[in-house]
């Protein structure tokens, strides 16, 4: 493979990892802590009393809308967040983008590198030790896969038997949020590592959890207005008919 060649394939590779990004930052991310804030509104463990009361007034008063909601975000993070452990060889995984990484790395080469980002020197990034993926990168892949492999499973059982068709025969498959929200946070990480040794890249998405959180009791809020406003509306309307 010359060097141009190999210069097709990183930028090829680059886009699976822009992709990646996109399913994380505006599908996993999002979704995950939308269905949870609509989930745990009306939970008293979350918030106090009168707050869940308020909640969960809102979601019966808008049933219709926010009820389909919160499941339709369940199913996005699950089916999503499963795309990046799934063993097909046609999906775009972990273990796929690490595969076409390895078939090309020897054409990967410090030069390649700095042809496509020149900038990298500019900022005192050391490239000429480059190596597209080290060993300590797929070990830290296993161990996170290993750390959450009983839950991978089970979200896999809930993707592939109650969302993605439904079994005639019921499921009993759960999970726990607090493990969900550590493996996305570790999701977070593999992808971190990996662009990193790559093209000594990373991304933040702290802002999108606290976005879509924000956004979502902001929603909450707006309603509970909105429902004093038509209500006081109602009354006026019927007043002129006294």
């Amino acid at each position: 493979m010359d060097k141009e060649q190999a210069k097709e394939k990183f930028i090829e590779i680059q886009k699976l990892f822009t992709k990646m990004s996109h399913e994380i930052m505006c599908l996993v991310v999002p979704s995950f802590y939308i269905w949870h804030t609509l989930t745990f509104s009306r939970s008293t463990i979350e918030t106090d009393k009168e707050t869940a009361e308020k909640n969960a007034k809102t979601m019966n008063l808008y049933k219709n809308f926010l009820m389909p909601t919160e499941q339709s975000h369940l199913h996005t993070f699950v089916i999503n967040i499963m795309k990046f452990y799934d063993k097909d060889n046609r999906a775009l995984s972990f273990s796929n983008l690490i595969k076409s990484i390895r078939e090309n790395e020897g054409s990967f080469t410090p030069e390649v590198l700095k042809s496509i980002h020149p900038h990298l020197e500019q900022i005192s990034v050391n490239t000429d030790n480059y190596i597209p993926i080290k060993e300590e990168d797929l070990k830290y892949v296993e161990s996170i896969i290993d750390k959450h492999k009983d839950l991978i499973s089970n979200l896999k059982d809930i993707r592939d038997k109650q969302f993605a068709h439904t079994d005639i025969k019921y499921i009993s498959g759960t999970f726990v949020p607090n493990q969900v929200e550590e493996l996305i946070i570790d999701t977070q990480s593999i992808f971190n590592r990996l662009s990193s040794s790559f093209d000594r890249s990373s991304t933040m998405w702290d802002h999108i959890k606290e976005d879509s959180i924000r956004d979502t009791e902001f929603l909450f809020k707006n309603l509970e207005r909105g429902e004093i406003v038509r209500l006081e509306e109602i009354k006026k309307k019927w007043e002129n008919y006294e």
